[in-house]
């Protein structure tokens, strides 16, 4: 098993070097899916999953809600939000397209194949995460017609709307599907597939969170599948190594690019009275570090969650109070087992202030359960915190000030990133179709489901 981790993490790599240079060697050959064992195939996948969510996107994700400052080279563009076509194009190619999702699909095609529904069903459950982490960030996407390898080069994009249809469907398959079969190369639950359908549930609830300015119902749902969902023992781990070939994302860029990004100051000073700021950044003087010894986030031998409890009892609260239900217990939980992730106890009292919610209306509930979350999913999490943002406004941010440019004309808080230029160049007629039905899909525009 150690082997088959080692093997997986090196793989991904030699594809994510300081710069994430892509390697069409991570994907596997669509013309020839049976030449890999399932087993063997798997880690990749699960790996890679949980590997994209310290790469390139989420820490543009983290400069935009200001939890990083960038202060050289593109880490300070970013922050100024100069974050043009060429960003993302390793994301969308080695980790997404030719990486997460295709490795995904040739597992399903070839569980399906060989009768191992265990590995299909799995799969599908990692596929809709990847996607439903990816139309956050892009909107509309191909899928339908896409991961079909040489059969069609330029597959057309399908609407953000649809998309989230298609990872509440892929979940349900998953849950549906996953079975017998197994016999190696799970490095998250090995085998048990009553705590992949548990996940699967969170991810359902956090998938229909998202969607809840268009979805009036989303909430109810939401608690539904949270009712299923997994307990805090159970929750989807995976541990990184401290080989330099086999270490967390978020680590690696702190090693390979120093004193590029640092912890944002004016997060810190919102973390002042908090137990958990000493476990998240060290002050040197002058800058507030993310990258250091003990720093919970910043270690190359991380334990990294596909989806966190401390995130379902988040999507517990913010439910409970859209319906009406009382949401402190769910807050307090939420806090609470935020400060046992990063190792941390209440010494300071902070939890009973934070989770109490007494006297607050709707709204203002919902400020407060999303600030919380802010401060809860910084390191491993970046993407739900935009995403949060987005569709509800809290925490409450102001853009940086003088940084409009023609990426981002409005000079607003950035709500996507571009399309990468490589799809531009390859699938021109199609990415100019999805730009001109989103606007022009620039920074600044509003993704459909957080409109």
């Amino acid at each position: 098993m150690k082997y088959k981790i080692f093997m997986a993490l090196a793989i991904l790599c030699l594809g994510f070097s300081s710069c994430e240079k892509k390697l069409d060697e991570l994907n596997i050959d669509p013309n020839n899916p049976t030449s890999v064992d399932l087993q063997l195939m798997l880690p990749e996948v699960l790996v890679q999953a949980v590997f994209n969510a310290g790469t390139n996107q989420n820490r543009i994700a983290g400069m935009v809600i200001q939890q990083f400052r960038g202060i050289d080279a593109q880490q300070l563009q970013y922050y100024n939000y100069v974050i043009g076509e060429d960003v993302i194009n390793a994301y969308w190619g080695t980790g997404l397209y030719t990486g997460a999702l295709r490795s995904c699909q040739v597992i399903i095609d070839q569980a399906t194949e060989e009768g191992a529904p265990f590995y299909s069903g799995v799969a599908k459950i990692i596929m809709a995460n990847q996607l439903g982490i990816a139309t956050s960030i892009f909107g509309d996407m191909p899928f339908n017609e896409a991961l079909k390898g040489s059969e069609n080069l330029k597959p057309a994009y399908d609407s953000q709307e649809s998309i989230y249809a298609s990872v509440q469907r892929l979940l349900d398959e998953g849950i549906a599907e996953i079975g017998g079969g197994y016999v190696g190369g799970d490095l998250i639950f090995d085998g048990d597939t009553d705590k992949w359908i548990a996940t699967a549930r969170g991810l359902k609830a956090r998938y229909l969170m998202h969607t809840i300015n268009r979805n009036s119902g989303a909430a109810a749902a939401a608690l539904t599948q949270l009712g299923s969902a997994f307990a805090e023992a159970d929750q989807p781990n995976f541990t990184f190594d401290v080989s330099v070939t086999a270490n967390w994302s978020l680590a690696k860029f702190g090693i390979d690019r120093p004193s590029t990004l640092m912890f944002h100051e004016d997060f810190a000073g919102m973390l002042s009275d908090d137990p958990r700021l000493p476990a998240y950044a060290t002050f040197d003087g002058t800058f507030w570090q993310f990258f250091g010894d003990g720093l919970r986030w910043a270690q190359s031998d991380a334990t990294v969650p596909l989806i966190s409890y401390v995130e379902l009892k988040f999507l517990e609260a913010e439910a409970l109070a859209r319906t009406g239900g009382d949401a402190s217990d769910a807050l307090t939980e939420g806090i609470e087992a935020s400060l046992r992730l990063v190792g941390v106890p209440d010494t300071v009292g902070y939890v009973a202030d934070a989770g109490d919610l007494s006297g607050l209306d709707e709204e203002g509930a919902i400020e407060q359960i999303m600030t919380e979350a802010y401060k809860s999913y910084y390191g491993f999490n970046f993407h739900e915190s935009w995403t949060n943002w987005r569709r509800t406004g809290y925490p409450a941010l102001s853009p940086v000030p003088g940084n409009t440019n023609g990426f981002n004309p409005s000079g607003a808080i950035p709500q996507r990133l571009l399309y990468p230029e490589s799809e531009g160049s390859t699938n021109s007629a199609n990415v100019q179709a999805a730009k001109d039905r989103q606007g022009g899909a620039l920074l600044d525009a509003t993704l459909w489901a957080f409109e």
